[in-house]
């Protein structure tokens, strides 16, 4: 890659791609709502360009170049907590990216990649079947399935290539949210026992920097038009990870599932968990318990104000 647009370049996971692309020596146009939150990286390669949602539709216009490899479409409002409910802000968020998807068509963007979630296979559930209740969450994981397959055809109308990237629950330093590994590594920290399902679902969480490479290998080796999971190609369950996260940083921790029951199973099987090994070979290479050190030693500093 020589030319990306990130979108979102200042939250968790856009910030760190964002650097990583730059350190490879890739020219990055951030879309970012305050560019003064990117003030500490200096790199002449980063190209920052101010403009919340509503100027999505006029960005090619603050954009002055055009051939790009890839725009990389991580911006959306209310990923965690009490806007997972809010319909109207996660209805927003699909239409951000059908206009960058158009925005991406006139900048002569190559291939088109939007960010999604474990969420929408959750989402997907509920829409082959009546059964059971669905999670406020599932309110952004429909969001999510919109925007997937309204930017699909989007492109395809206007003749850019597209992926999805589905990622799984995402940790590391850099993540201020309130995510259930960011709970967990703090509750451990603090010599605190956690709360916890019974813990039998399948799960999967994957360290920032592994998401960031496999969001690369999409850009580079993945085929055009095609959806790709961001994760491990083996699952465990809930139980499993949180046990192998206490004995990382409290071993001797006596932990008490069940607090609260298992909500309804992700089902895996709506998507091919090894087409991104098959594609660009990708796997993620940071254990579970170095990915909860790093985090871990990222969060003390933020306690300690380092």
């Amino acid at each position: 890659m020589t030319r990306a647009i990130v979108t979102g370049a200042t939250g968790f996971i856009g910030r760190a791609l964002t650097e990583k692309l730059l350190e490879q020596g890739t020219e990055v146009w951030a879309v970012v709502r305050d560019g003064r939150k990117l003030d500490d990286i200096k790199n002449e390669n980063l190209h920052i360009v101010e403009a919340d949602f509503s100027e999505y539709p006029h960005l090619a216009e603050k954009i002055n170049i055009r051939g790009f490899d890839v725009c990389f479409h991580l911006a959306w409002n209310g990923t965690w907590g009490a806007p997972f409910r809010d319909y109207a802000l996660q209805l927003q968020n699909a239409k951000a990216a059908c206009d960058m998807v158009a925005q991406a068509a006139k900048l002569s963007c190559e291939r088109f990649i939007l960010t999604s979630t474990i969420v929408q296979l959750e989402a997907q559930r509920y829409m082959l079947s009546d059964e059971g209740t669905p999670r406020v969450s599932c309110i952004y994981g429909a969001a999510k399935n919109t925007a997937a397959l309204l930017c699909r055809i989007q492109a395809g109308q206007m003749g850019v290539g597209w992926n999805t990237a589905v990622l799984s629950s995402v940790y590391g330093a850099g993540d201020r949210s309130g995510m259930i590994e960011n709970v967990l590594i703090k509750s451990f920290l603090a010599g605190k026992t956690p709360k916890l399902a019974t813990g039998e679902n399948l799960y999967d969480c994957t360290y920032v920097d592994d998401v960031v490479s496999g969001l690369i290998a999409i850009a580079e080796k993945g085929a055009l038009n095609k959806t790709y999971y961001v994760g491990h190609r083996e699952m465990q369950t809930f139980r499993q990870i949180v046990c192998r996260m206490r004995d990382a940083l409290a071993p001797d921790m006596e932990l008490q599932f069940g607090e609260y029951p298992d909500g309804a199973p992700i089902d895996y099987s709506l998507i091919d968990m090894d087409a991104l090994y098959n594609d660009a070979g990708y796997e993620p290479a940071i254990s579970m318990e170095e990915g909860v050190r790093r985090t871990a030693e990222w969060i003390q500093k933020q306690t300690e104000g380092g």
